[in-house]
C-alpha cells in the first residue's frame, strides 16, 4: 500500500518533525510492507501553491506531518492523516486577537475538517484540540514521539567540578530567562542549541552564565551536543511532546524537566522535576543532580527503561495501524458535517 508523507518546505534550523518522519518511513517500509514516498511541498509563504501540490501528489494513504497543516484543504478527506503537535498559535493569542481566530479556523478546524483521523503527539495536546476547537475525542489518537535510533546510550564521567549543561531551545516558551536566573554562581558551562536575541544574552551577562551559543545544528551536530554534555535542561512552560526528554534519555544525560503536562507524564520518573516558574525550584534541581550521583544514575536508568514504550518499532505499529483502518473503512459523507463544524466555530454548539 502506498503512503505518502507531507512535509513542510525544508528549512536549516527545523528538522525535528522531519527526522522524526523520516525514520518512520523507513520503518513502515520495513515492518509493514507499506510504500512510502515523500512529498515537500514548495514554498514556505505560498500556501495556494502548496495546496495545489499536495492535491496533485495524493497517494493511496495522505500523511501530512505537521506545520503544513492547511494543505489537507487539497486533498481527499477519506483517506488523510493529519498530524498535529501542539496548540500553541491558540494559546499564544487572546481571542480578541484576530489571529486567535484566524488560526483557529484555517490552522485547525479547517484542515482537521478535511482529514479522516487526526493523530496528536501527547494527550495534552488531545485535551487542548478538544477543548479549543470542539473537534471529536473519536477522531484524535494519540500517537507520541519516539528514540531516535541515531541516539546510542553512551555512558559519561560526569564533571562535578564544571559540569557541562545543555540546554536546548532559546523561543520564549523555553524559558531561558529563568534558568540563567537559576544558574547564577553555580560554577558550569551551558551549552544553548538555538538562536539568542539581544534580551536572552542580556539575561546571561547579568546573571555572569559563562555560555556557548549554537545555532543551525545539523543532527550529527546536535547528536555531539548530546555526547558532551553531563546533563540536559528542559524547564519549558509550554510543549506539545519535548523532544529532548527522549533525547537525553536516550544516550543516558540526567534530565531536569518541567512539572507540568506533557513533560511530566513524559519523562514520568526518568526526570528531575521542577516548576518551570520557580527559579528557586529550578536552582534546586540543578544541585541535586550535580551533587548526588545515585540520583543521576537512578534518573539515567530509569531514562533506559522507557525504551520500548517510546521504541520506533512501537509508535511505527500505531500508524501502520491507522493506516490499515482508513484503507479498509467504507467511505462516508455527511451533508451535516460543514454545518456542524461552522456552528462549533461560532459557539453554537
Amino acid at each position: 500500500m502506498e503512503v505518502a508523507y507531507f512535509f513542510r518546505k525544508a528549512r536549516a534550523h527545523a528538522f525535528s518533525i522531519e527526522s522524526l518522519f523520516d525514520n518512520i518511513q523507513q520503518q513502515v517500509k520495513i515492518d509493514n510492507q507499506f510504500k512510502p514516498q515523500k512529498v515537500e511541498v514548495p514554498s514556505i509563504r505560498n500556501f495556494a501553491a502548496n495546496i495545489v501540490t499536495a492535491g496533485q501528489k495524493q497517494s493511496r494513504i495522505n500523511h501530512i506531518t505537521g506545520d503544513i497543516h492547511y494543505v489537507s484543504l487539497g486533498m481527499k478527506k477519506s483517506n488523510t492523516v493529519l498530524t498535529i503537535h501542539d496548540c500553541v498559535f491558540l494559546t499564544r493569542y487572546s481571542k480578541w486577537n484576530f489571529k486567535y481566530w484566524l488560526f483557529k479556523f484555517f490552522w485547525y478546524q479547517l484542515p482537521m475538517m478535511r482529514a479522516n483521523t487526526i493523530t496528536v503527539i501527547s494527550e495534552k495536546t488531545k485535551r487542548e484540540l478538544i477543548q479549543l476547537t470542539g473537534v471529536r475525542a473519536d477522531k484524535i489518537k494519540v500517537v507520541p514521539n519516539f528514540f531516535d535510533p541515531r541516539l546510542q546510550f553512551s555512558p559519561k564521567v560526569f564533571n562535578t567540578a564544571k559540569p557541562r549543561i545543555l540546554q536546548i531551545g532559546t523561543k520564549e516558551n523555553k524559558n531561558l530567562h529563568n534558568l540563567a536566573e537559576a544558574l547564577k554562581g553555580i560554577r558550569c558551562e551551558l551549552h544553548i542549541v538555538g538562536q539568542l536575541d539581544a534580551a536572552a544574552k542580556e539575561i546571561l551577562q547579568e546573571n555572569k552564565i559563562d555560555y556557548r551559543n549554537y545555532s543551525n545544528l545539523s543532527f550529527e551536530q546536535l547528536k555531539e551536543q548530546y555526547l558532551q554534555s553531563d546533563m540536559v535542561t528542559f524547564v519549558s512552560t509550554y510543549e506539545g511532546f519535548g523532544l529532548p526528554i527522549l533525547e537525553a534519555c536516550a544516550v543516558g544525560r540526567p534530565l531536569i524537566t518541567s512539572r507540568i503536562s506533557p513533560m511530566n507524564e513524559i519523562a514520568d520518573d526518568a526526570a528531575c522535576k521542577v516548576n518551570p516558574y520557580n527559579v528557586l525550584d529550578i536552582r534546586r534541581g540543578i544541585l541535586k543532580v550535580i551533587e548526588d550521583a545515585d540520583y543521576r544514575d537512578q534518573l539515567i536508568n530509569n531514562g533506559w527503561k522507557m525504551r520500548y514504550r517510546y521504541s520506533i518499532e512501537n509508535v511505527t505499529n500505531q500508524y501502520a495501524e491507522i493506516y490499515q483502518q482508513i484503507a479498509t473503512a467504507p467511505e462516508t459523507f455527511s451533508l451535516l458535517r460543514p454545518a456542524k463544524a461552522a456552528a462549533s466555530f461560532f459557539g453554537l454548539v
